[in-house]
Parts: structure tokens; C-alpha cells; sequence
């Protein structure tokens, strides 16, 4: 996976001592959940150049370097570093939004920017993963999960108390998991396929328990994802929240599926016994009473921003009876203003009626 560049700039400009007197240029790239800078000399430019005419003899680069300057050098000049700056950031950005893609397409491109570039995973590297790493990574996949549901509702309270700055940040670490997440589900996935393979494979009815983890934690990576990318966090966040730790289970079992309308003895008793779950098997009576503890927390932590939000929706009321107030009064004054133009209007017929 590469990063997808969205913008170029060279903002500034740096005079450095080491090993000789020169000029570096600061190229500031923005992706798409990410933003880094590379320090570049004016040479590195010219040696960028180089290797894409000799790449593409044929078909120049829509624009072209700022000449270098001999007499008077542009070293300690800086009008002329700053006049190469912004030649520099239009010859990048140029190549940037140009239709044409060869340019961007290579490497020499993607290592003068430092393009990070995720590696794909291949058939043999599932050997890296046995049952019990798998679960791990799941876990911890899991966990990021969580880490972005908590960013998510503490957006929402930042919005709702008018907190941008607040707001952005848990949107950029958010969408920075998030990518985190989709590109080691896609691994887990390939590692499954390569333990269900193979002297050691894995029995079926495991893997398909797997393989319904994954699925559910890849369905809640996609939901995520469009509450990332959504304006209407607000909403969202009156809706029951559904906790991460019981990805396993799709959806909970009714009241009245497990324990009944009345009381039950014997057998029946049995069988309407609330059904165990991926979650809760395997917990001891501490490990249990500590998940309820965690639950609860969450519960609490959503009441708070409800209670968020609803201080919102009151204040916006309280904007809204003012805004009417102000506009009662000025009907009120233009009708005013049009009952004593009638009369002027009136009195000015009666004049011109004499006079005729």
C-alpha cells in the first residue's frame, strides 16, 4: 500500500553549516491521514530532474527547474532563495496535478518525497503466523478498534462543546488507526488462508469461528470508517453504542429468549438459561465481574456525552427563541414603518388633489 499524495508545498528555507555552508529547502507532504517533511538541497532537485529525462527522454516534465544562479550566487542572497523556493514548490506541484502520471509513478518520485510504502503480503509470509500470534494480532486488532470507537465519541464531545482544534486531532488519529487496522485485517486474513493449509492445518470447526471473527471485526473496521468520514456524529452517538469486546457475537440474544416471561424449574430452567458467549467463556468470577465494571464504565462514559449533547441542542435552542425575538421586534417595527408611510402616502394624494 502507498501513501496517496494530496499536496506539495515549500513553505521555508534553512542555512546549514555542516559539512559546508548550503542552503536545504523544507518540502512539506501531505497525504491523505498523514502529513511529514524532507529537507532538500537545490542538487537533489537537479539530480530529480536528471533522472527523469533520462527516465522519459521523450516527454519533459511540465515544468522546469529554476536556473541555477553563478554570479551572484544565490548562497546569502535571500531574495533569489526565496525566488528558488517557490520555483521549486511549482515544479513539484506541477508534477503533483499533472494528468499525466509516469512521473509519480516511479521510484526516483517516491524516494525524493519518502513515500512510506507498506508491503504486500505474499503467500509464504503467512508461515510467520501460528494460532496463537493469530490471536494475538486479532486482539490487538481488536483493541484498535476500541481505540478508534473512543476517538470517535470523544469527537462528537468536542464538537458539541465547540472544540475544533480538539475535534480534529481525534479525526487524524482516528483515520491513522483506521489504517492501521485495514491493512493488518487484510494480513490476518491472508495468514488464515495459509493455516488452513499444510500438514498443521487448522480444523475446520475453528476455522470457521476465525474466519467469523474476522468478519465481524472487518465489518466493524467498514462502519467505523464511515462514521469517520461522516458530519453526523451527533446522531450516531444518541445510538446504543455496541462494545468492542463482543465482536465475536453478532447480535445479543433477547430477554425473552433466554430467560422467558416467568419462572422456570428443572429443565426448563435449563434450558432458558442465558446463553454464554465468546466473550464471557473461558472468565472466571473476577474476570467476569471485571468486564461488567468495564461495561458499566462505558455506559457512564456514553451518558456524559449525551448529556453532552443535550446541553447543545439546549443552548442552540436558546439561540434559536433569541433569533425570533429580534425578528418579532423588527416586524413589529416595519409594520410600523408601513402604517405611517400609508398615511404620508395618504396625505400627499389629498395635496396633489387640490392642486389638480
Amino acid at each position: 500500500m502507498t501513501e496517496v499524495i494530496q499536496a506539495i508545498f515549500v513553505p521555508s528555507s534553512e542555512t546549514r553549516h555542516q559539512p559546508k555552508p548550503h542552503t536545504v529547502y523544507c518540502v512539506e507532504v501531505h497525504a491523505a491521514v498523514r502529513t511529514w517533511v524532507v529537507w532538500k538541497r537545490y542538487s537533489e532537485f537537479i539530480k530529480l530532474h536528471n533522472q527523469f529525462e533520462s527516465i522519459f527522454p521523450k516527454h519533459p516534465v511540465p515544468v522546469q527547474l529554476p536556473a541555477k544562479s553563478f554570479f551572484p550566487s544565490t548562497f546569502n542572497n535571500p531574495d533569489k532563495v526565496d525566488h528558488r523556493r517557490r520555483g521549486l514548490e511549482e515544479y513539484l506541484r506541477a508534477i503533483l496535478s499533472n494528468r499525466d502520471d509516469r512521473w509519480r509513478q516511479t521510484d526516483v518520485w517516491k524516494d525524493f518525497l519518502a513515500i512510506p510504502q507498506g508491503r504486500a503480503i505474499e503467500s509464504n509470509s503467512t508461515t510467520s503466523y501460528t494460532s496463537e500470534t493469530w490471536l494475538d494480532e486479532y486482539n490487538a486488532m481488536a483493541n484498535t478498534a476500541r481505540q478508534v470507537r473512543s476517538l470517535i465519541n470523544k469527537r462528537g464531545t468536542h464538537n458539541a462543546r465547540n472544540e475544533i482544534s480538539a475535534s480534529h486531532n481525534c479525526t487524524v488519529q482516528a483515520k491513522k488507526l483506521l489504517v492501521t487496522l485495514s491493512t493488518h485485517t487484510s494480513n490476518l486474513d491472508s495468514a488464515l488462508n495459509g493455516l488452513a493449509k499444510g500438514p498443521e492445518a487448522m480444523a475446520d470447526g475453528e476455522l470457521r469461528r476465525r474466519q467469523d471473527m474476522l468478519a465481524t471485526l472487518r465489518d466493524e473496521k467498514d462502519a467505523l470508517l464511515k462514521l469517520v468520514n461522516s458530519g453526523r456524529q451527533e446522531q450516531e452517538l444518541l445510538k446504543p453504542r455496541r462494545s468492542q469486546t463482543t465482536l465475536q457475537q453478532r447480535q445479543p440474544p433477547k430477554r425473552s429468549q433466554t430467560i422467558g416471561p416467568g419462572r422456570a424449574f428443572g429443565a426448563a430452567a435449563a434450558a432458558q438459561m442465558a446463553k454464554e458467549t465468546e466473550v464471557t467463556r473461558g472468565l472466571d468470577n473476577d474476570g467476569l465481574l471485571q468486564y461488567q465494571n468495564q461495561v458499566m464504565t462505558d455506559q457512564d462514559q456514553q451518558i456524559e456525552q449525551f448529556s453532552a449533547l443535550l446541553a447543545r441542542q439546549k443552548q442552540l435552542g436558546f439561540a434559536i427563541g433569541d433569533e425570533l425575538e429580534t425578528q418579532n421586534q423588527i416586524l413589529d417595527e416595519l409594520d410600523g414603518d408601513v402604517d405611517r408611510t400609508a398615511l404620508k402616502l395618504k396625505f400627499a394624494s389629498k395635496k396633489l388633489a387640490t392642486i389638480k
